[in-house]
């Protein structure tokens, strides 16, 4: 290959890379006009390799620390506006006033986080969100803001800490632990009928079974089979999680209430003992 066909392959613009001069592009053409151009082109790459570990190390990462620098700004201008004081409520109202000017249009459930990212940042919706995903994740771990750099670098970055925002998927063994609640809980209805107990297979080892019915034009279900599959029937326990999420909530109140009370009972006692 010539040199001239080297270049006018895609390797001319190297000639105006960034720090590089003349010299970055001659070195490639060097290597790729080699009289071995398989060995040429490992090497090339092992070549383009340790150019792109350096720009990670230090390029990148500079600039990266110059984001994180600006959204530790937008972060404590958020904390800031966080609290019923008069200064919080000013500048909030001071906040309110420069997105009216803009023109930018928020609902009233768009987190403070992100309106003060949009301010700063523009209207680009993707990076808005990842930038305001991301510290919301931070004020949920109660990351201060002397922290925040450090965080989002030993994170792994913006997009692996914004990831945290979502809720977790539950594992389908987990959907139907939570599911089993429903196996507990209060009858919609009892039926005993010869037919059914015919179809039921006293064999099987299943917690529950699954009577597959339609609702009839007169308002009664008709059950059309009694299914005693494992899947069937784990599947359906899955479908009824939310009993399960909904009885977690209700133990995690109770427990807090209860340990509410004993806290206030034991202020109470040591006020009395003193």
């Amino acid at each position: 290959m010539s040199e001239t066909k080297v270049l006018e392959s895609g390797l001319k613009p190297l000639q105006n890379a960034p720090n590089e001069g003349n010299g970055y592009a001659e070195s490639m053409v060097s290597l790729l006009t080699r009289s071995n151009p398989e060995k040429a082109v490992g090497e090339a790459i092992d070549h383009l390799i340790a150019k792109r570990n350096n720009w990670e190390s230090n390029e990148l990462a500079s600039a990266n620390d110059a984001l994180y620098g600006l959204l530790q700004h937008c972060y404590m201008l958020n904390n800031a506006m966080i609290g019923g004081d008069s200064m919080a409520k000013n500048l909030r109202k001071g906040l309110g006033n420069y997105i009216t000017t803009k023109g930018y249009i928020f609902t009233d459930s768009t987190p403070l986080i992100t309106k003060v990212i949009r301010c700063v940042f523009g209207v680009d919706r993707r990076r808005v969100n990842a930038y305001a995903s991301a510290l919301r994740v931070a004020i949920a771990e109660k990351v201060s803001v002397m922290d925040l750099p450090k965080y989002l670098r030993d994170s792994g970055g913006i997009e692996e800490v914004r990831r945290k925002n979502g809720k977790p998927t539950k594992s389908m063994k987990d959907k139907v632990e939570l599911g089993r609640a429903v196996l507990s809980s209060n009858a919609i209805a009892n039926i005993q009928s010869d037919s059914l107990n015919a179809a039921y297979s006293t064999s099987s080892t299943e917690e529950g079974v699954v009577l597959l019915a339609t609702k009839e034009d007169d308002g009664s279900f008709a059950i059309r089979k009694v299914v005693q599959s494992n899947s069937a029937i784990k599947s359906a326990l899955a479908a009824c999680s939310g009993v399960g999420v909904e009885q977690a909530k209700a133990k995690e109140y109770e427990d807090g209430v209860k340990a509410l009370e004993e806290s206030r009972l034991a202020a109470v006692k040591g006020l009395k003992a003193a």
